[in-house]
């Protein structure tokens, strides 16, 4: 497993001008890091948004692994991480069975570039897709 999850591995740098948002206004600043806890991925996001807040957040999972059932967080019961091939990682949040939110992060290449495409399905109302591109830290 480590080995499929290795190029993924580090820091990423959110590069805001080749991104584009859909949802939400694009951050200042961002970056991603991805871990592995022995065999656990671990993503730790940080960002400073437009009007300068910043957010902090992590969550692991098995990539591969069975989906986990989550806590009443409200929005979602389930997520699930597994990978789509060799260069894309792709997490699903589920309510009621149903994905409402998918990344896929895909690796460019070179491995030095990676594209997180965010797709949020709000029930009744609309789609909305945010592409970030991030480029591996030196």
């Amino acid at each position: 497993m480590s080995d499929k999850l290795s190029p993924f591995l580090g820091t990423w740098i959110l590069d805001t001008d080749a991104s584009d948002f859909e949802q939400g206004d694009p951050p200042k600043s961002a970056t991603l890091r991805i871990d592995d806890n022995f065999g656990m991925a671990v993503f730790t996001m940080n960002q400073v948004a437009a009007d300068g807040q910043v957010t902090n957040d992590t969550f692991e999972a098995l990539p591969d692994g069975p989906e986990i059932k989550l806590g009443k967080s409200g929005l979602v019961d389930a997520m699930r991480l597994v990978f789509d091939g060799s260069d894309n990682l792709v997490s699903e949040a589920r309510r009621g069975g149903l994905t409402i939110m998918k990344a896929e992060r895909r690796l460019s290449d070179s491995g030095n570039t990676l594209t997180v495409t965010q797709t949020v399905h709000l029930v009744d109302v609309s789609t909305f897709t945010n592409i970030s591109v991030y480029r591996k830290a030196q």
